[in-house]
């Protein structure tokens, strides 16, 4: 691995943690459904923003995903495209956020019983450990099949 590679792996691993423990603990500092849902959007475009400024890797050629990519790109010409892309990722967001709200206000609970004082953060920041680990863990091993 080159110290760039390095840098870069350490570079996504810092910015998933981050990205993850904020999102997880944005509830205890920021009040009100659509206050929350602002700064977890502004909080994806930084972190998206980041990801893609620290890849310096130039990706490999793959006709298939380059395809999907292009048509992407094509679809998000058109303005009313684009607007129903982002409404349509903005209600999914919602949803699954609504969902994962639920199960880390139970986990926080716990934790506020155990005498947490910021049980959210506590809870955002071990998850955010856990999102930079995967970021860090050495990939699959090639195969001969593969190589």
């Amino acid at each position: 691995m080159t110290d760039d590679s390095l840098r870069t792996h350490v570079t996504m691993a810092t910015l998933a943690g981050a990205t993850v423990a904020a999102w997880t603990a944005m509830p205890e500092y920021i009040d009100g459904r659509w206050k929350r849902l602002a700064a977890r959007g502004a909080l994806l475009t930084a972190s998206s923003i980041g990801v893609i400024l620290a890849d310096d890797d130039e990706p490999t050629p793959h006709p298939e995903r380059d395809e999907k990519f292009a048509a992407l790109s094509r679809a998000l010409e058109d303005p009313a495209q684009r607007a129903a892309i982002w409404l349509i990722a903005l209600v999914g967001l919602s949803a699954i956020s609504a969902g994962e709200e639920k199960a880390f206000d139970a986990a926080a609970a716990r934790l506020r019983a155990r005498g947490a004082r910021a049980p959210r953060t506590t809870l955002g920041l071990a998850l955010g450990a856990l999102a930079a680990g995967t970021q860090l863990a050495p990939g699959p091993k090639p195969t001969p099949a593969t190589r």
